[in-house]
């Protein structure tokens, strides 16, 4: 899966001056001292520049103060959690790149989640060439953390091996495509992976979320001759939070369709995760924006598999590259970008009267005493 060509205007205005990167304890104190918020300051964006500029150095997805770097940022993921969940709303976490965690007063559920740059599905265990991941400690602290775990499709940059198993032996529930559970057809814990259907009318229930599922692809070609088979998520929690994920579906018709039939059943969107990108048809990210006036975490930022080995450059995209590249896309809702171990605070649920996508944003991770610094 690339998303590149839909970055590729944007890289020029992130690439390195040649100046050092900053040392990794004065990045991680720079986000810390700037957290994401809805409305974005000069102050987060020169400190999302200083990590990107990190980052844009080649190979630097192998270099042990970034491992280091991503492992403390995992843990303060993974420590909020642990800790007292949001009293009402949601409190989204971002991992790695299109990986995230919606946190509410009742459950945990998980969104492509993937611990790094691995390509091989049937294994994510240590690799010699590449060591950026998550420990053992991390998984089996987020098996045990997250209830319901769903996955878009099944390309290595949305899923993980090693995680999906651990999952699974943990007894937890995860939702797949048909072709993922394939996939994994002979693994001993492939019963534990669930299909859901597509809906229309009547959702699904998963756990206590209500579940809407749309079946479409991430295409290959610009004639929607050949592609993989991506599901596009519409999760609504027990307060009224609905969280979409479209994955890496690549032609919004399809899906805008199905969301236009979601809202008139009733159904709304208050966050949606991932990439706006559409680069193999038409871009419904303004109509989707128009419809919903959601906030839009932007992800997919900083998939390290997707540039040479060797080369400098930003990837999927650097962090301050999606925002500005996005901001114009909303005229109603609001973008945000989030980096690894960062979570953001999003509430009150929807209430009588209150117009689609205005749930507000009450806390950021700075805030929280218990976060590891």
């Amino acid at each position: 899966m690339n998303v590149a060509r839909f970055f590729a205007a944007g890289m020029a205005l992130c690439l390195a001056s040649g100046a050092l990167a900053q040392a990794p304890d004065a990045l991680w104190q720079g986000i810390l001292a700037n957290p994401p918020a809805l409305e974005h300051t000069d102050a987060r964006h020169v400190a999302l520049k200083a990590l990107d500029e990190r980052l844009m150095q080649p190979d630097s997805e192998r270099a042990p103060d970034v491992i280091a770097y991503y492992h403390r940022a995992v843990d303060r993921a993974l420590d909020a959690l642990e800790s007292e969940p949001p009293a009402k709303g949601i409190r989204l976490f971002q991992l790695y790149s299109s990986s995230v965690i919606v946190q509410t007063p009742e459950t945990v559920f998980a969104i492509d989640l993937d611990q790094g740059p691995h390509e091989d599905r049937s294994r994510t265990g240590p690799d010699a060439a590449v060591r950026f991941g998550m420990t053992p400690e991390h998984i089996a602290r987020l098996a045990r953390l997250v209830d319901i775990a769903f996955h878009t499709h099944e390309h290595h940059d949305h899923v993980d091996y090693e995680i999906t198993k651990t999952l699974c032996e943990s007894g937890k529930t995860v939702v797949v495509t048909a072709s993922n559970r394939e996939h994994w057809q002979d693994e001993p814990w492939a019963g534990r992976l669930i299909v859901l259907e597509q809906t229309l009318a009547k959702p699904h229930t998963v756990g206590v979320l209500t579940v809407d599922v749309l079946h479409d692809y991430q295409w290959d070609n610009e004639t929607h001759t050949g592609g993989t088979p991506c599901n596009a998520y519409l999760i609504t929690t027990p307060g009224g939070t609905g969280v979409l994920s479209k994955g890496d579906i690549n032609c919004g018709l399809r899906l805008y369709g199905w969301l236009q039939i979601m809202a008139a059943n009733g159904r709304h969107v208050d966050l949606v995760t991932g990439s706006p990108g559409f680069w193999r048809g038409v871009n419904t990210a303004r109509e989707i924006d128009a419809l919903f006036s959601p906030v839009w975490a932007i992800g997919h930022v900083w998939e390290f598999t997707h540039r040479s080995a060797g080369k400098p450059g930003g990837a999927t995209g650097t962090y301050t590259a999606n925002l500005m590249m996005t901001r114009h896309l909303f005229q109603k809702g609001a973008p945000v970008v989030l980096s690894w171990g960062e979570y953001l605070d999003l509430g009150p649920d929807r209430t009588p009267g209150r117009a689609p996508g205005s749930t507000t944003h009450v806390r950021t991770g700075a805030s929280r005493s218990h976060s590891r610094n």
